[in-house]
């Protein structure tokens, strides 16, 4: 009698994974991960891991800036979170045993490999920009691969006009959050509280 191949089993975990993408580069993808990190850690008081599943090496920059010195071992811990610079598929196992209760997964600009893994997240934030030059992106975009899935995406967004929000909304028939300005992406105002609690 053939033996039954014992069914690989994911690791139990608690943790809600959440992934962040953004619809091109410089449209504040990492910064409304860090402001929502915050929320999270900070006035929700989870334990909370952000992890940046891209290549742009801003978490290393903030750790810098935060902490004066970048250091080899990961997670770097700020302002309650623990953040893990140019991380990915391999590191994720790991980070899953540390008992998270909120992982929010910064994809940056997406591809064919990080879109997979952004599918799979529980929650999906894909933050667009209503700035004239970049409605190209958000047409190619929506309208293409990822049109499809958008009943499972969250839509926010900071810059632009009110006017091209509302169009942007007419024309794909999405609705974008508009995200509360922050000059400090650490620090959680009462307005940014409010913002991601309706989000929840």
């Amino acid at each position: 009698m053939e033996k039954r191949k014992k069914k690989t089993e994911i690791p139990e975990t608690k943790a809600r994974l959440t992934g962040i993408a953004g619809i091109g580069k410089s449209v504040g993808c990492t910064h409304f991960t860090i402001m929502y990190a915050n929320y999270l850690a900070g006035f929700c008081r989870k334990k909370t891991a952000v992890i940046e599943w891209n290549d742009s090496g801003d978490f290393e920059r903030i750790e810098k800036v935060c902490t004066g010195r970048v250091e080899e071992y990961r997670p770097c811990h700020i302002l309650e979170a623990d953040y893990y610079k140019n991380a990915g598929e391999k590191d994720l196992g790991l980070i899953l045993d540390e008992n998270y209760e909120e992982i929010l997964i910064d994809f940056g600009p997406l591809d064919d490999m990080s879109g997979n893994e952004f599918r799979r997240c529980e929650k999906k934030f894909m933050v667009v920009s209503f700035s004239e030059w970049q409605q190209e992106m958000i047409r190619e975009s929506v309208c293409g691969k990822y049109r499809a899935e958008k009943k499972g995406w969250q839509f926010v967004a900071s810059f632009g006009s009110e006017e091209t929000r509302k169009e942007f909304e007419r024309r794909f028939g999405i609705s974008a959050k508009r995200i509360p300005f922050s000059a400090d992406a650490f620090s959680v105002t009462t307005e940014c509280g409010s913002f991601f609690q309706a989000l929840a």
